[in-house]
């Protein structure tokens, strides 16, 4: 066996090695926030990843020649295509809202990040990773920048309809969510079925967390018979 060529491939080990570490840098952040795909997703993508952009650089080495030509690019771009699967399945939507999406520009951006490093661009590669992790930390739904960042929610409520006064619940949600949670109202539609009326309601917000405590005005109402964000 030759030597030289044992310790070439130790070499691009370490690649592999590395770029699991920031693979896993990425990870430890997502599961931090309890998200579904953690540390062991990420190492996985930034790792095998790595692996084939060495494979597709320097695998078929031995093969090639005057009469075969090798596109060391097929094998990257198939991985970027392959990755759109697992992506796509870390994605959510409940009520239509939709979650996850964060993570999977993290899985993708994992696999640009282990294919740079695989490459042996590892100031790119260890760069990205630092950039990806300050986005998710500051700029995500709970990072310290969140209060900027502004998401738009759907309101629905359902209530029994009083004659007196048939407008004052909604109203009275309406001005709750301008004042209080600051909201800007992009849609507010009231539909009359017999003796309910039923709200529909698409607001934007920095503080769509704190929405949940509506809850307590809805209590304090029994004529509310349904309430979902």
């Amino acid at each position: 066996m030759n030597m030289a060529f044992v310790i070439q491939q130790l070499e691009w080990m370490v690649r592999i090695l590395l770029a699991g570490c920031c693979g896993g840098t990425i990870g430890y952040e997502r599961e931090s926030r309890k998200k579904t795909a953690g540390i062991r997703t990420h190492v996985i993508v930034a790792v095998s990843s790595a692996l084939m952009i060495i494979l597709s650089k320097y695998g078929f080495q031995d093969v090639t020649g005057e009469f075969v030509r090798a596109d060391p690019s097929r094998m990257a771009a198939g991985a970027v295509a392959a990755i759109g699967f697992l992506g796509s399945g870390v994605i959510f939507s409940r009520n239509k809202n939709v979650s996850g999406i964060t993570t999977s520009a993290g899985i993708w951006a994992t696999l640009g990040v282990g294919m740079a490093v695989g490459a042996g661009l590892y100031v790119i590669g260890i760069c990205t990773t630092g950039i990806v992790i300050l986005v998710e930390i500051f700029l995500g739904r709970q990072g310290k920048m969140s209060h900027i960042i502004k998401d738009v929610y759907e309101i629905e409520m359902e209530y029994r309809c009083n004659e007196e006064n048939p407008g004052q619940i909604s109203q009275e949600i309406r001005r709750e969510l301008e004042n209080t949670y600051q909201c800007r109202i992009l849609k507010f539609q009231t539909r009359r079925k017999g003796e309910y009326i039923r709200l529909e309601m698409l607001v934007r917000t920095a503080m769509g967390a704190e929405l949940c405590r509506l809850a307590e005005y809805v209590e304090k109402h029994p004529e509310i018979l349904k309430f979902t964000i």
